[in-house]
């Protein structure tokens, strides 16, 4: 995204650029200024806080005077100066570069004179330090000269000079205290006048501290003998910051590409409201909020809930210490709270309380209530926090379907703008889903839409994604996803495990199952038939078998199978089993723990016998094969504690006559 797409934060000069009605009160301002008779100085005090468009005024003032021909304007910025010396030394040159350039028509410059007057004050430096030595020039006969000079050439050309000077309340206390020692020196020079803008509480803090023996009010009173006439910025009514908030917000929406429906704008509005208000303060954060979502919303589009993130958003502009409490502490706001007769969350949620009144009380103009409001509905699990409400395991799905933060799943995503290591992003799967419906129906395997994708490495968190939107995926992409699933196959690990069907293995054949459905009843038969017939290993032709739906006479209402067409697939299961048999030598040696299910279905589907006679070809070659059945045959053991398994011991004769 470039950089134009943010919204700058740049003041503005014009009139037509005003959004906050500062201009009338700037162009009051400038003709105060321009109409006054009397040549004594006048300081005058711009209060406001930090980006609450200072600058802006100060702009809107010198536009309004460019056409006096009664005004210079000079202005002077203290910020862009690194020492105290710097900072005095630049005060005149600026002063004298904007005179000679508007008001001296003769040879005799007073950036010339005031090079050769400065050097007397730069003598005592060693001894006493920028403030003393400027203290004694500035009170010296050299500055008397030169006040001459310009009060004469002002008088003479019947104008005067406005210095505008900003960012005071940026510069160290020091340099503070040096600009204020020299705008009072400076403030008898006649046609001069001063506009000074600043944030009047970190000045007076700043001054207090400079006379900390003195009285409690010391800085206050300070500016008091300095400031004549103290300004305070027009307020902005709330509904206008919040107008040019969500002009901000929309723009970020627009660039994102993101569509919200009617009850997302409301939820997102209500809760804005709710936590938000109170904190936009001023333009600046305002515009703060804005920019902050034009870099976030295009990074998560579509991997993330745009309402839940812009809401996040809100708290790390406007509470950074809340933010920090949630960036830290995935296990306390996500899912739920598991209550059982055998644990206790009083102590868990005693935690997440003190954890979120002191990141509150950190912040300021802080509605707690609000935010805490806001909390809740962006972290259901906060509802036995603050109340009795309480959530289930059950509604986990519903949270991974709609992205949200509360999800475990998704939480991290949401505080590093990216993909987590071993997460796969939910544009992937999308883009997957779109691809596999365009894959040729010869269901060629080198072109398998999975074969970049599905690895044993990422096989567990793919299927899991699809299984979680598999009733949203279409006919035509089930199908050819059902058939890549199982031609894939070999590269789904299959641990052993106490909990078997948690593994990726049966789960992508619960996937294949739950894809099926996805497809209207006349086809189902075939394409469970064709996912067997394709599945890469033996093992995975009997897992899509056993995990395909079933009709359950206790719910009719069930959309599955009926015994007849269970009947129709596993005859065709049997009959790939029969004939992968006669191929093989010897089935105990292909493959061990399906060994019983491999003999139910050749029995149950092929024929009745079909296993008694099988067994007893293969012992009479190989007697040792019926200790390899028998063992496929005993059931594996799991330890509680160590959750190690094992077989139970199969005690072999001593002897084994090999003609019996």
């Amino acid at each position: 995204m470039e950089d134009k797409n943010y919204s700058s934060d740049s003041p503005i000069h014009d009139q037509d650029q005003d959004r906050f009605s500062r201009w009338n009160f700037s162009q009051r301002v400038a003709q105060v200024i321009s109409k006054r008779s009397d040549p004594s100085s006048i300081v005058i005090g711009l209060y406001g806080i930090w980006g609450d468009g200072k600058t802006s005024v100060l702009n809107f003032i010198e536009k309004s005077l460019e056409s006096d021909e009664n005004v210079i304007c000079i202005k002077f910025n203290p910020w862009r100066f690194g020492t105290e010396d710097e900072l005095l030394t630049g005060f005149f040159f600026d002063i004298a570069e904007a005179l000679d350039a508007e008001l001296i028509k003769t040879g005799d410059k007073l950036k010339d004179f005031f090079k050769k007057a400065a050097p007397g004050a730069g003598a005592l430096m060693g001894a006493k330090g920028a403030g003393d030595a400027f203290g004694a020039f500035i009170s010296g006969p050299d500055i008397n000269e030169l006040k001459k000079r310009i009060e004469s050439e002002l008088e003479l050309a019947k104008r005067r000079v406005l210095i505008l000077v900003d960012d005071v309340d940026r510069l160290e206390k020091t340099e503070i205290h040096a600009l204020f020692r020299l705008v009072k020196l400076t403030a008898d020079f006649k046609y001069t006048s001063y506009i000074l803008a600043f944030d009047k509480d970190v000045v007076a803090a700043s001054l207090q501290e400079r006379y900390s023996s003195a009285a409690e009010n010391a800085g206050e009173a300070f500016l008091e003998k300095i400031i004549q006439v103290p300004l305070h910025l027009p307020a902005v009514e709330k509904q206008v910051l919040r107008e040019f908030c969500f002009q901000g917000v929309d723009e970020a929406i627009n660039i994102a590409g993101i569509t919200l429906s009617q009850q997302q704008v409301q939820e997102f509005v209500r809760d804005f409201s709710s936590a938000f208000d109170d904190c936009l303060t001023t333009p600046r954060k305002a515009k703060l909020y804005g920019n902050t979502l034009m870099f976030s919303l295009p990074i998560l589009q579509g991997e993330v809930n745009p309402i839940d993130l812009m809401l996040l958003e809100g708290v790390r502009v406007f509470c950074p210490s809340l933010y920090e409490v949630l960036r830290s502490n995935k296990t306390l706001f996500t899912g739920t709270f598991r209550d059982s007769q055998y644990s206790n969350n009083d102590t868990e949620k005693e935690h997440i309380r003190k954890l979120i009144d002191d990141a509150l009380s950190g912040g300021k103009n802080i509605n707690k209530e609000g935010f805490i409001d806001l909390l809740k509905n962006m972290f259901p699990k906060l509802q036995s926090v603050y109340g009795n409400m309480s959530y289930g395991s059950d509604w986990y799905d519903q949270w991974n379907n709609g992205q949200r933060i509360c999800s475990a799943n998704y939480y991290s995503r949401y505080f590093t703008y990216a993909i987590p290591r071993g997460d796969i992003s939910d544009n992937a799967i999308k883009a997957l889903c779109d691809d596999v419906e365009k894959w040729d129906k010869s269901f060629d395997i080198e072109s398998n839409p999975l074969n970049e994708m599905l690895s044993a490495a990422s096989a567990e968190t793919l299927i899991k994604k699809l299984r979680n939107k598999a009733g949203k995926i279409s006919i035509s992409s089930s199908l050819s996803l059902a058939v890549a699933i199982a031609q894939k196959s070999e590269e789904i690990p299959n641990p052993e495990v106490l909990y078997s069907w948690m593994t990726p293995f049966s789960q992508a054949a619960m996937l294949i199952s739950d894809l099926i459905q996805n497809i209207p009843k006349p086809k189902r038969v075939d394409l469970a038939k064709t996912c067997i017939e394709l599945s890469s290993t033996l093992d995975f032709k009997l897992e899509v078998f056993r995990w395909l739906k079933r009709e359950d006479e206790s719910k009719p209402e069930k959309d599955a199978f009926s015994e007849d067409c269970i009947d129709d697939i596993g005859k065709h299961l049997g009959k790939i089993l029969s004939e992968i048999l006669e191929r093989t030598e010897d089935i105990t040696k292909l493959t061990s723990k399906s060994i019983p299910t491999i003999f139910y279905t050749l029995n149950k589907y092929v024929r009745n016998n079909y296993v008694n006679d099988y067994v007893a070809g293969l012992i009479s070659k190989d007697p040792v094969a019926i200790v390899r059945i028998l063992d496929s045959y005993v059931p594996t053991a799991w330890g509680m504690e160590s959750g190690v398994s094992q077989k139970s011991d199969v005690t072999l004769p001593e002897k084994m006559d090999a003609g019996k």
